[in-house]
């Protein structure tokens, strides 16, 4: 018998021996006597064959070793639901463990950093196209997210204006509130409903119960990986987009931020400095910030606006300064013209910090990808 055919014998040999004193190890308490004492003999037969090197009988006495291993571990009633079952707690067990640690997923709800990256937003769209039947539609929601939506009216009466509220254009029949998803968050102090879902009712009309009033295409937020360990190395650097827990945040009940919630934000003021915004620009120290490529993109890019006072902030106008403590960062989202951020509650501290954003994994879209 050749080197190769030794070599598989010997493990074959050696896995059966493995499966029967693993066997004997488990039952040889609570199992019957005839049985473990056919394991034991299967065991000992084994041993006898591989030092006589008995080519012939090897086989036979592999098959009686596992046929008494047997004996002693019956088989499960249901092997591979049993299978199954635990791949599939090792798999929740490795992404609850992976999420807890290490990198963490999270949803953009808002247009805060837009449009680096994008909260839920809607554009009009009058009717539904092909795309948006079966099973077109299924597709485009799982891959990039956005689905056609038509908001009629639950009852009859006048269709009027309700303002802005939870950053949705709100309208109303009676007490019944019908909120209308943005195509952008507004960039300036002028409000247009225009610029959401398409009105097929104006305000001041009355509807009857089932009339269309909006049609539009919804788009749903992009969503995140946030890294959890890299802040345990590196420190913090101006321009990361990071995550950070807002209980931190003290007197955030009077902001309305909603407790245990956590926002998504750019840092942009380091440990000790004093930071000011003049003319659209952010400034550090008294001197204006250009770097890294962000705070250039913010102020050039005719798809922002750059960075403004807000009256009722504490960056309130443009001669006033706001200081950063040791240990803390203050963190702006990229469209300041809708953005609660550092402006209203000040700076936030090294341990609020999540991590800092490195990927956008869905939908797939133009920002898909590493935020930047």
């Amino acid at each position: 018998m050749n080197f190769l055919a030794k070599r598989r014998w010997k493990k074959n040999v050696q896995q059966a021996q493995h499966v029967v004193r693993h066997a004997l190890n488990m039952r040889e308490d609570i199992a019957p006597a005839e049985h473990v004492a056919a394991a034991r003999a299967a065991d000992g037969r084994l041993e006898q064959c591989w030092a006589a090197r008995d080519w012939a009988a090897m086989e036979a006495a592999c098959e009686e070793a596992l046929a008494a291993a047997e004996q002693l571990l019956p088989p499960h009633p249901f092997p591979k639901w049993r299978e199954n079952v635990e791949v599939l707690v090792v798999a929740i067990a490795l992404a609850m463990a992976c999420r807890t640690y290490f990198i963490q997923p999270f949803k953009i709800p808002t247009g805060s950093m837009q449009p680096t990256l994008n909260g839920v937003t809607a554009t009009p769209q009058d009717g539904q196209r092909w795309y948006d039947r079966l099973p077109f539609n299924l597709v485009g929601l799982a891959l990039f997210g956005e689905r056609y939506v038509e908001v009629r009216a639950r009852n009859s009466g006048r269709l009027e204006y309700a303002g802005i509220v939870n950053d949705q254009f709100t309208y109303r029949i009676g007490l019944e509130l019908y909120p209308l998803r943005l195509a952008m968050l507004p960039d300036s102090a002028q409000v247009d409903p225009a610029r959401s879902m398409k009105l097929h009712a104006q305000p001041g009309e009355r509807v009857a119960k089932g009339q269309l009033i909006a049609s539009g295409r919804v788009r749903q937020g992009d969503h995140i990986f946030v890294n959890k360990v890299k802040y345990n190395y590196q420190r913090p650097r101006r321009g990361d987009i990071v995550v950070f827990d807002t209980n931190y945040i003290p007197g955030k009940e009077r902001l309305g931020i909603v407790p245990n919630s956590f926002y998504i934000k750019r840092l942009t003021g380091l440990p000790g400095e004093t930071i000011a915004i003049r003319g659209r620009h952010l400034v550090a120290d008294g001197v204006e910030i250009t770097a890294p490529e962000p705070f250039q993109r913010l102020v050039q890019d005719p798809q922002y606006h750059g960075y403004v006072t807000r009256p009722g902030a504490l960056l309130n106008a443009a001669e006033s300064e706001l200081p950063v403590g040791e240990k803390q960062f203050l963190p702006f989202g990229d469209n300041t013209y809708s953005s609660l951020d550092g402006r209203y509650f000040g700076p936030v501290t090294e341990q609020a910090l999540v991590g800092p954003s490195f990927f956008v994994y869905w939908p797939l879209g133009a920002h898909w990808g590493p935020t930047r």
